[in-house]
């Protein structure tokens, strides 16, 4: 994993200098750059409208008392696309234009959930199919010792020989 990590922070910003070059052979290279910095403040007035109604949203559904995840992932979105519009380049804009549009960032949230959802439930499941098993397994009870005497009329076989 930090492998990859390192390998995005070295690719993007490459990745995103040929990108401009080529933009700005085709449009000029004062215009790319301004392109650039416009989309850059769009992008950010964007976010900031966009994480208003989130924000309003996640105010309304805790007031009816239900749980905020879904408004949680759309900020966190929001956070990411803005970080992302800050950044200068043409593909980091297109990702963050990407994430501010509001059913992308809530097919990505759903798409979070069920796998936290289903990571949690296949634990689970194997964790308890495996609990009869598992030496760490600890059941929390009570006991006691009981002497049992037996008469011996009750000892008595029986049998007929």
């Amino acid at each position: 994993m930090p492998l990859l990590i390192l390998l995005c922070l070295l690719a993007v910003p490459y990745l995103e200098f040929l990108v401009f070059l080529e933009v700005g052979s085709v449009i000029g290279g004062f215009q790319a750059l301004l392109l650039t910095i416009l989309s850059a403040i769009f992008g950010i007035y964007l976010i900031r409208q966009q994480g208003l109604v989130v924000m309003r949203r996640m105010h309304e559904t805790l007031q009816q008392g239900e749980s905020p995840i879904e408004e949680i992932l759309h900020g966190f979105f929001l956070l990411i696309a803005g970080v992302f519009f800050l950044l200068p380049g043409f593909i980091t804009d297109t990702i963050a234009l990407a994430l501010a549009i509001g059913p992308v960032r809530g097919l990505l949230g759903k798409m979070i959930i069920n796998n936290i959802k289903g990571t949690f439930y296949k634990n689970n499941f194997r964790s308890s199919a495996q609990g009869a098993h598992d030496e760490s397994l600890i059941i929390d009870g009570e006991f006691r010792e009981e002497k049992t005497t037996q008469k011996k009329s009750d000892q008595i076989d029986t049998r007929e020989i």
